[in-house]
């Protein structure tokens, strides 16, 4: 392992220098510009030390009530058994950044200044990159191996016949009927064309013809229809805060659907529809019925990216309705944006420093959440 002394410092190496000047800003600004959730997460993250993240399930499935009194006379009381402190537990998994230096750039190193200027770059591409793999990888519809969990996966629903499904450490199962076995509780609601009735979306020229596959943009913009966006909204509110009776706090769209549904919201009957907590972060949001929707455009990179008129390409965007209480980023204190020492690459005149970030993302109720699936968004519209 490579110790550069960095000229002006005395003894100091560079690879200590990083560490404990530059990592800190490195998780203090990560997340913040661009992306409202990765942000809200960020600046509530827990810590773990163990080889899983466990954590309550935080649902009305565990606990035991009963009405009756068992010291009247005659009464008949019969207590409820019940799992009172029911838990989820998730595998960490490691993030991986690497922070490059040519023996140029080193011998270039000859002041505070100089150190500044090119240790500084590299650490704010570095940011870049961490949160473009982070983002991405949120909105993925599957499950990405080695990767964190993404909201597909944590805000989801299992339904159909034969299902064995496990989504941290619980089991749901369904029967050949299609009837819950087990884990029943551990479901999001989740809601497509099927959901609203005056959905019209038909893919042209699938053969069979499948029929009414999704929610069109003339669906969305038709104030008298069941798919009027706003419509959409309150029935995505109505069913996230169904089990806990909380609002969710946050609603994630593709920025097409954000400027659909900006030119919807009337001020005149909403008041101002730009959300003020959203503002004080440093990003822009609307406001409804009191809950933040921001835009997050790396939702696109989850739909699909490829196909013809016969495939849900452009017709898979989707709406994300969070209650970021249930909902946390954990982080191992050992390895929370922490950087190793310097590595000289034998077959290049370069030094390399990898970033490790060891968690995962979880979630703690997942009833405490919506999706609505299968809407118009055009991959193409930014």
């Amino acid at each position: 392992m490579s110790n550069i002394v960095v000229a002006g410092t005395g003894s100091a190496s560079l690879s200590a220098l990083i560490q404990q000047y530059y990592m800190p800003v490195l998780y203090d600004n990560i997340f913040k510009k661009s992306h409202p959730l990765l942000a809200i997460l960020k600046g509530k993250a827990k810590t773990f030390n163990g080889r899983e993240i466990v954590v309550p399930v935080e649902s009305a499935n565990g606990g035991a009530s009963a009405w009756g009194d068992q010291h009247g006379l005659g009464s008949a009381y019969a207590p409820v058994i019940a799992e009172i402190a029911q838990t989820a537990s998730y595998k960490p998994t490691m993030l991986t950044g690497h922070f490059l230096l040519t023996k140029e750039e080193t011998l270039l190193m000859n002041s505070p200044q100089a150190i500044k200027n090119i240790v500084g770059a590299k650490v704010k591409n570095l940011q870049k990159g961490l949160e473009k793999t982070v983002a991405e990888n949120l909105f993925k519809a599957t499950a990405v191996a080695d990767a964190f969990n993404p909201l597909g996966v944590l805000v989801d629903k299992v339904s159909g016949n034969s299902q064995d499904v496990t989504v941290g450490g619980i089991n749901i199962t369904t029967n050949g009927s299609g009837v819950y076995t087990a884990g029943g509780f551990w479901n999001s609601p989740v809601l497509d064309h099927d959901s609203f009735s005056d959905a019209s979306g038909d893919f042209a020229g699938d053969s069979p013809d499948a029929g009414v596959q999704y929610v069109t943009e003339a669906n969305m913009v038709d104030a008298s229809k069941d798919t009027y966006i706003l419509k959409i909204l309150a029935k995505g509110v109505a069913n996230a805060k169904a089990q806990t009776g909380e609002n969710p706090d946050l609603i994630i769209v593709t920025q097409y659907l954000y400027d659909l549904i900006e030119n919807e919201i009337d001020p005149r009957k909403t008041g101002s529809k730009m959300s003020e907590r959203m503002g004080s972060m440093g990003f822009t949001g609307l406001n409804f019925r009191g809950i933040d929707i921001v835009a997050d455009q790396d939702m696109v990179t989850a739909q699909l990216q490829t196909g013809d008129a016969t495939t849900a390409k452009d017709r898979d965007g989707r709406i994300y309705f969070l209650n970021t209480n249930y909902l946390h980023m954990f982080f191992n204190s050992g390895a929370k944006f922490t950087a190793s020492d310097m590595i000289e690459d034998t077959k290049s005149n370069t030094f390399v420093q990898k970033v490790h970030t060891y968690g995962n993302m979880v979630v703690t109720n997942r009833k405490a959440h919506c999706v609505v699936k299968q809407l118009y968004s055009p991959t193409d519209y930014a």
